[in-house]
């Protein structure tokens, strides 16, 4: 996949004066923290042997431009003008898309590296071979779902290089009172999705209860499943405990798995019922 941008001439003829006077051949184009409201377009001399195996060529004329593969949807509309400020020049970028979530649900992807998946729903570990090619079927919170071989299998979203898009961890900003923020927690929860239904585990009313200690910087949470014999329940406490790591003071958490009461569709949010047509 090559994004479309555009290049103006007189850019392209000020990066070409710029590389040949400090013996350069390229520049790598990249975005730093893609898909969040801190990304940050970047470009960066690309020295002979500082190629990366995946990065996409592009040619400009006599510019040659090496684009980082993770960050492709977000360079998407990517415009690189000169303009003369205070006298002098300077190059402008404007990537419309840096900052969007990008929703990779659908797209076809090939592993870039062997990887270990999970198989959905049963959990059993599966090594999917770099080559092998896939379909995202659901790209939300923690991890993504893809369809291989007439199976689904699950990434996490920490392996999400493999399949050539950029990790997805959370980032909050800390009080400065040192204490945990419920909200934070939440928002950590609701980052966890079930691996066959497009809902996160808070919609899905699959949390039961949540409890903060401040003395400990301690995180507790009692959860259920949707079903009693689904083989993805450790794997989903793992993706919950990931998550509550993430957010600022959680030193330890403890999740623990129980199925009393038994989980119903009444427990979901409205929302969540609308969304997978369960309303009544």
């Amino acid at each position: 996949m090559q994004p479309k941008l555009q290049i103006s001439d007189s850019a392209r003829d000020y990066l070409v004066d710029l590389l040949y006077g400090r013996g350069v051949e390229a520049v790598r184009v990249f975005v730093d923290q893609p898909g969040t409201a801190r990304a940050e377009t970047c470009l960066a001399y690309c020295r002979p042997g500082e190629e990366v195996e995946t990065d996409v060529t592009v040619q400009a004329g006599d510019l040659t431009l090496r684009l980082d593969k993770p960050s492709l949807p977000y360079l998407e509309g990517l415009d690189i003008d000169l303009n003369e400020i205070g006298g002098r020049n300077q190059l402008v970028m404007r990537a419309p898309n840096a900052k969007k979530p990008f929703n990779a649900q659908g797209r076809e992807v090939e592993f870039e590296r062997e990887c270990l998946v999970k198989v959905v729903p049963a959990g059993d570990d599966l090594m999917v071979p770099k080559g092998a090619e896939a379909i995202i079927t659901q790209a939300l919170g923690a991890s993504y779902t893809l369809l291989y071989h007439g199976n689904l299998i699950r990434i996490d979203g920490k392996d999400a290089d493999a399949i050539g898009l950029s990790t997805n961890a959370l980032e909050f900003e800390a009080r400065e009172d040192g204490q945990i923020d419920e909200d934070h927690v939440w928002e950590a929860l609701g980052m966890v999705y079930d691996p066959e239904i497009p809902v996160n585990v808070v919609s899905l009313g699959l949390v039961y209860k949540m409890t903060i200690d401040q003395a400990a910087q301690r995180v507790a949470v009692v959860m259920t499943l949707t079903a009693p014999g689904c083989g993805m329940g450790d794997v989903l406490v793992a993706d919950v405990k990931r998550r509550l790591e993430e957010v600022p003071y959680v030193t330890s958490s403890h999740v623990e798995l129980v199925f009393e009461p038994p989980w119903d569709r009444t427990m979901m949010s409205e929302e969540a019922q609308l969304e997978t047509g369960m309303f009544f």
